[in-house]
């Protein structure tokens, strides 16, 4: 399984839109942001160029997740957790569920997000209702350290945010690779 990441370009508008919209219903209980789905052509084009620029700002990025030549879902990395942590989101097209594609996009986000030397940890938020997505932190090592209520923002939540966490040394040390120096 080659599972590649790449940052969302303007071109691939449309296998976004088409992923998307096969993708509606498997999304609909836990994606609050599939409420604004479809979306017209332009504004996906506005949507993937604020992408761009929150990437060159460093706020975050966002990534296709392609398989075999096809968009199959996508992911991001999110500095909305504080100035060493960053945030993963992901979600999969429910054709390719189960087949351990969304660890593999945790893991290659892990990998970019831990190759930045400001951060020390990446956490995964999902309501505690949603309990495929949580298999994915447990199978990285991640540990869960909150269950926080929160008024749910999608229909299949609960209103219980789990979140995982995974810092800098557990990383290199399930990876088997030393901690960086400490200054």
């Amino acid at each position: 399984m080659a599972v590649e990441l790449r940052h969302w370009r303007v071109e691939d508008a449309g296998a976004q839109a088409r992923a998307i919209a096969e993708s509606r219903e498997h999304l609909q209980p836990w994606m609050p942001w599939i409420a604004d789905e479809p979306k017209g052509l332009e504004e996906r084009i506005a949507m993937i160029r604020d992408w761009e620029a929150e990437r060159r700002a460093r706020t975050g990025e966002f990534f296709a997740v392609w398989l075999d030549g096809a968009v199959v879902g996508s992911c991001g990395l999110h500095r909305r957790i504080g100035p060493a942590g960053l945030e993963i989101g992901y979600w999969i097209h429910p054709a390719h569920v189960r087949r351990g594609l969304a660890t593999e996009v945790a893991r290659q986000l892990c990998e970019r997000a831990f190759a930045e030397p400001e951060v020390e940890y990446v956490e995964i938020h999902h309501d505690r209702a949603n309990v495929a997505s949580g298999g994915v932190p447990a199978k990285l090592g991640f540990e869960l350290v909150a269950d926080t209520p929160h008024a749910p923002q999608a229909p299949g939540e609960e209103g219980v945010e789990r979140v995982w966490r995974l810092s800098r040394e557990a990383w290199t040390a399930r990876r088997g690779v030393p901690p960086r120096a400490r200054s």
